[in-house]
C-alpha cells in the first residue's frame, strides 16, 4: 500500500491520472457539434428576436433579415409601447386564466386515471395505456378538426345528442358565438392531448412506491383517501412539480389548436398571448412588435423554468 492510498506503483498510478487528464476534453470535444447546432438554430435566431425588439418598428421583411445597423435603435421603447397597452393586458389576462384551467384539470384528470391505471386489471390496464397512448399520438391539428366538427353548430354531435335530453334546446346552437364557451371548448381539445403524459408519468411514479408502505397503511385502518393523501401524494409531489410546471410552459404557449379552431382567424376575445404575438407580429409585417411581444413571453416563461431547474437540482441531490 503507497502512501496515496492506492494499491498500485506510483508510476502505474501516475500514468493513470495522467491519462484521466489527457482525456478530460474529450467529452467537451464531442458534444461540440451539437453545441454548434443549437447555437445555429436556437441563439442566433433569440439574438434576432432581442435585437429586433429594440429597433424601429418596420413594415417590411426587411426588418427581420437585415442586421443590425439599417434600421434605427429605439431602447426599450417598444417594450414601453407593449407594458403601457391595455389590450396587452386583457390579451395577458385571459392567457393566465386559460393557461391556469388547462392546467388544473389536467393535472386531475391525469392523477385521476393514473391512480385507476393501478387499480384496475392487468388486460384492463393495457387496453387504457393503449388508448392512452393513440390520443397522444394523435396530432393537434387532427384532434382540433375532430373537436371543431363535434361542436359544429348544424352538424355536431354534441348539439345532436343534448337537444335529445328533456327541457333543453341546443340545435344550432354557435358554441363559439361567445369567446368564453368557445375557449371551453379549446380548453377540452388542449386537456384530452395532455392528459396521456401526465397520466402515464405519474402511474410510473406510483408504481414506484413501496408496497410494504402501502400495506402498513392499510393495516393501520387507513382508507383509499388517506392513503392518497398522506402517503400517494407526497411520493409524487417530486413528479408533479415538475409536470406543472412542464403544463404550464406547453399551456402558456398554447397556438395550434386557437388558430385552427378559428380557422386562422382568431377574434380578439380569442387571443392568447401567443396568438397576439402572431397577429401583431407576423401577420401584420410589424416584426419589431412580434419580437417584442416574444421577448416578453420568454422571460415570462423563464421564471417558471426557474421552478423546473430547482427542483431538477433538488432531485439531482436526493438522489
Amino acid at each position: 500500500m503507497t502512501a496515496t492510498g492506492s494499491s498500485l506503483p506510483p508510476t502505474l498510478t501516475r500514468r493513470r491520472g495522467g491519462s484521466l487528464r489527457r482525456g478530460g476534453n474529450v467529452p467537451y470535444l464531442l458534444i461540440t457539434p451539437a453545441l454548434i447546432v443549437l447555437a445555429l438554430v436556437v441563439v442566433w435566431p433569440l439574438v434576432k428576436v432581442i435585437l429586433l425588439s429594440l429597433q424601429e418598428q418596420q413594415s417590411s421583411k426587411r426588418a427581420l433579415f437585415s442586421n443590425g445597423g439599417t434600421t434605427p435603435w429605439v431602447g426599450l421603447r417598444n417594450f414601453v409601447d407593449a407594458l403601457t397597452s391595455r389590450t396587452f393586458w386583457t390579451v395577458l389576462e385571459r392567457t393566465l386564466i386559460f393557461t391556469a384551467v388547462n392546467v388544473a384539470l389536467t393535472l386531475v384528470f391525469g392523477i385521476a386515471i393514473a391512480v385507476l391505471l393501478n387499480r384496475v386489471s392487468k388486460w384492463a390496464r393495457v387496453i387504457l395505456t393503449a388508448v392512452l397512448l393513440f390520443v397522444w399520438a394523435v396530432p393537434a391539428t387532427v384532434s382540433t378538426q375532430i373537436y371543431a366538427w363535434l361542436f359544429n353548430n348544424q352538424f355536431g354531435v354534441v348539439n345532436y345528442v343534448l337537444d335529445k335530453l328533456p327541457g333543453v334546446h341546443m340545435q344550432g346552437h354557435d358554441w363559439f358565438a361567445d369567446p368564453t364557451q368557445g375557449l371551453a371548448v379549446i380548453t377540452l381539445v388542449v386537456v384530452w392531448g395532455a392528459i396521456p403524459l401526465l397520466a402515464i408519468s405519474l402511474h410510473a411514479g406510483i408504481t414506484q412506491i413501496p408496497q410494504d408502505v402501502l400495506e402498513a397503511a392499510r393495516c393501520d385502518g387507513a382508507g383509499a383517501w388517506a392513503t392518497f393523501r398522506h402517503i400517494v401524494l407526497p411520493f409524487l409531489r417530486p413528479l408533479l412539480v415538475i409536470l406543472t410546471t412542464l403544463s404550464v410552459i406547453w399551456d402558456f404557449g398554447v397556438f395550434h389548436q386557437i388558430w385552427f379552431m378559428r380557422n386562422g382567424h382568431p377574434e380578439p376575445g380569442y387571443q392568447t398571448l401567443g396568438i397576439f404575438m402572431y397577429s401583431q407580429g407576423v401577420s401584420s409585417s410589424r416584426y419589431n412588435t412580434g419580437a417584442t411581444l416574444a421577448v416578453l413571453m420568454i422571460l415570462a416563461l423563464l421564471l417558471v423554468m426557474v421552478v423546473y431547474v430547482r427542483q431538477l437540482f433538488k432531485i439531482g441531490d436526493a438522489e
